[in-house]
């Protein structure tokens, strides 16, 4: 993964470039892979967010009248936006939004032909106050028409097309029905009463790279993004204009699978989350952009005031972030074209002891040369005393591949190892001994190519009510189960029943209060041979 175009916002940063390890605030690093390493430098600017066309409705019906019309923007990004001077156009009109104008992360604005949209004519099920009517707010090219095409071109063959730009004409999102887009003509945009600067300029000349619908248009029809922030539309929704489009049944054309690999902030900065994206066509959806914000004022709210860094991943279909300090934090990752957007909230906590080593996390950093290299974190290494690495053809049977002894260091170290590839071993685990004679597993590793899966894992993480275990089992029998919270004590145990193959068992949270745990899965009932998952409840 490369990581480019860092933009960081703090409260105590006094240089307008800096390289990120003299900025005296909470900051994340990066995970690079040589030969990708690169420096990543700071500036005292916050991201520019992530602001799209949400839903419009270019052709109302008869009872509702041209001036119903209407286009949602939303903000999907963490960060608050200043979306003033914003320009939307069609090629025939321009709307300019008035300066001063912010958009709180998540906020919807809602601009039509009039002041109110009525139940029906904007929401299925209730009515709409409009956040700007461009027939009177003076924020238009020339006077919109209250009849006939009205903003946008009723029906027929029409490629209803719509280009959201910035201040300075760069272009936000654009999106149309079908290509080409209908014909433009030379526009001059308002300078509301002053506010905004005058831009001229004419669609058909400029570079734009539409997503496109697809689909037919019809009397009363709207376009909504199927989920909101995503890729894929779907025609004549649920109208949903200051609302959400998240309705049932619609399912994301991208997903993603969420996990925090390091759950806790040992030593400065050991916190981490790893996304995966789910694609069947990833050139499509890559370079994958985020955004990353983090709560440093600890109110709940991501504001002006808090500390927000993006990043780019070129190569799929993971996003890895680390270096994490303890705190609350936000992600919105984007595919390429600025939709597919998701957020995750996490929690990074503040270390706590558990196990005398605790296992941060294990992975598969890259397979190259007929070399597997695998890649581990370990805290409170001064309890350790060896690890080993160990093999299998079937993800139950195991033999030790190679081994590292530790035995002076302390604190959270890092450590990789070579391993030759072997066309028959498809599965790797980690055996972890402490200096007292106990040791414990790390979940067993899956790996396809470059790519690595776990066998074994724990979701969702971070948990609400309920986590769910993914168990492979070589044979049936009855497994214990333990979980531990961060002061090392047991307040839930259990047994499972479990089944040769994989198991997926549910683990109820429901009196636990939010906070980091760890389960240890005794295989046989043999307590020497735990399985050691970390989560946290939120």
């Amino acid at each position: 993964m490369m990581i480019t175009n860092i933009s960081l916002a703090c409260t105590n940063l006094t240089t307008v470039s800096v390289i990120l390890e003299n900025i005296n605030c909470p900051y994340p690093h990066f995970d690079l892979a040589s030969p990708y390493k690169t420096s990543i430098y700071a500036s005292a600017q916050v991201s520019t967010g992530r602001v799209v066309i949400n839903e419009y409705l270019p052709w109302q019906s008869n009872a509702c009248g041209t001036t119903s019309e209407f286009v949602e923007l939303l903000n999907f990004d963490p960060v608050p936006i200043e979306i003033g001077c914003y320009i939307v156009s069609n090629g025939r009109y321009s709307i300019t939004i008035p300066s001063n104008t912010v958009l709180a992360p998540g906020e919807f604005y809602v601009i039509a032909g009039q002041d109110i949209l009525p139940q029906g004519c904007g929401n299925r099920d209730s009515t709409v106050h409009v956040n700007l009517n461009w027939n009177t707010c003076r924020c238009t090219s020339t006077p919109i028409p209250t009849t006939g095409d009205g903003f946008m071109t009723d029906g027929g063959n029409g490629n209803v097309n719509l280009v959201l730009m910035d201040p300075r004409m760069n272009i936000v999102d654009a999106v149309t029905r079908d290509l080409p887009v209908d014909p433009s003509v030379s526009i001059t945009t308002s300078t509301v009463n002053g506010g905004c600067t005058s831009r001229t300029y004419d669609l058909n000349r400029l570079t734009i790279d539409y997503e496109t619908l697809g689909m037919s248009t019809g009397n009363a029809n709207s376009f909504a993004r199927r989920t909101d922030g995503d890729c894929g539309w779907v025609k004549t929704p649920t109208q949903s204009a200051n609302a959400t489009n998240n309705a049932s049944g619609n399912t994301a054309s991208v997903t993603y699978d969420f996990s925090l690999i390091g759950a806790m902030d040992c030593n400065g900065g050991a916190g981490s989350v790893h996304i995966i994206v789910k694609s069947n066509d990833f050139a499509s959806i890559y370079p994958m952009s985020y955004t990353l914000a983090t709560d440093i004022n600890n109110i709940g709210v991501f504001d002006l005031n808090d500390f927000y860094t993006t990043g780019v991943s070129t190569t799929p279909p993971d996003i890895n972030v680390t270096g994490l300090a303890a705190g609350h934090y936000r992600i919105t990752v984007a595919s390429s074209k600025g939709c597919n957007l998701k957020s995750f909230d996490f929690t990074i906590l503040p270390c706590y002891p558990v196990l005398l080593v605790k296992l941060i996390y294990f992975k598969l950093r890259s397979s190259i040369n007929q070399k597997h290299v695998f890649e581990w974190q370990l805290n409170d290494v001064e309890f350790l005393s060896n690890t080993t690495i160990e093999k299998s053809v079937d993800g139950f049977s195991f033999t030790a591949v190679s081994s590292i002894q530790d035995l002076t260091s302390s604190g959270l170290k890092t450590y990789t190892i070579e391993v030759p590839v072997e066309m028959d071993s498809k599965y790797y685990r980690l055996k972890i001994f402490n200096k007292d004679g106990s040791f414990f597993y790390a979940p067993v590793l899956s790996i396809n190519g470059n790519i690595s899966y776990s066998l074994n894992k724990a979701y969702p993480n971070p948990a609400n009510n309920q986590l769910w275990l993914d168990i492979a089992a070589e044979k049936n029998y009855t497994a214990t189960y333990q979980v531990i919270n961060a002061s090392g004590r047991t307040i839930k145990s259990g047994s499972v029943e479990l089944r040769k193959g994989v198991n997926t068992l549910p683990i109820s949270l429901q009196n636990l209060s939010n906070g980091f745990y760890q389960v240890l899965i005794d295989k046989n009932n043999n307590p020497t041979q735990p399985i050691s998952f970390r989560f946290v409840k939120q």
